[in-house]
């Protein structure tokens, strides 16, 4: 195993950015209220990933490209995120957002912040509009940044992922480790470092580099 770390996988919601993204377009529209109702019944397991972003993404019709830039403005990124991110570009380590939003979405945080590679849920449009229909559903984060790994030639053991809940726990498993931040028990149960400060993953990767 070589010790120069040549990737990080950057969860969005909740760790790159406070809170969520997926109802970020019906809230726009002022009909976001879908996701905030049907998140606990995914949280027990009563639904499926899918069932879920495919009664919230329906919120989104209706919704135009134009105003994603908008959307995008409103998001809260967490302290030092967003120059940790830059950072590690800076460095030459690749970077991956791993997210369920919509990928036209994910493009935006891709031009901000210069992610190498992006994922996310294909939403149909239509005349410039969003129509609410899912066309593509990512598969879990795991098997996500596995895919994303084959195609830049990347090793498992050359890539770290930082994170925070249990389908973040799921790329920890596959690759160097995992960061959790502010995560939950079992983010923080299957990962090597715990820290509240984003900014601290920079020392990290400096240090298991070495």
């Amino acid at each position: 195993m070589s010790n120069m770390i040549k990737l990080v996988f950057v969860d969005m919601s909740g760790t790159l950015v406070d809170g969520s993204g997926a109802n970020s377009g019906g809230d726009f529209l002022g009909k976001g209220d879908t996701y905030r109702k049907i998140y606990p019944s995914f949280k027990s397991g009563d639904i499926s990933m899918d069932e879920l972003l495919t009664r919230t993404y329906a919120d989104w019709e209706g919704l135009s490209l134009k105003d994603l830039p908008k959307i995008y403005a409103t998001f809260k990124f967490n302290p030092g995120a967003k120059e940790t991110v830059r950072a590690l570009k800076k460095k030459g380590i690749r970077t991956a957002l791993l997210s369920f939003i919509p990928t036209h979405l994910s493009e935006l945080f891709k031009k901000d912040l210069g992610f190498d590679f992006i994922t996310g849920t294909v939403l149909e449009v239509k005349g410039g509009r969003f129509t609410g229909k899912v066309l593509a559903l990512p598969e879990d984060k795991g098997s996500e940044a596995m895919k994303l790994l084959a195609k830049a030639h990347i090793s498992p053991d050359d890539a770290i992922s930082i994170g925070d809940r249990k389908d973040d726990a799921k790329v920890f498993e596959k690759v160097r480790f995992g960061v959790s931040y502010n995560g939950d028990d079992t983010a923080n149960k299957a990962a090597k470092y715990r820290i509240a400060d984003f900014r601290e993953l920079l020392a990290i990767v400096e240090k298991e580099s070495i």
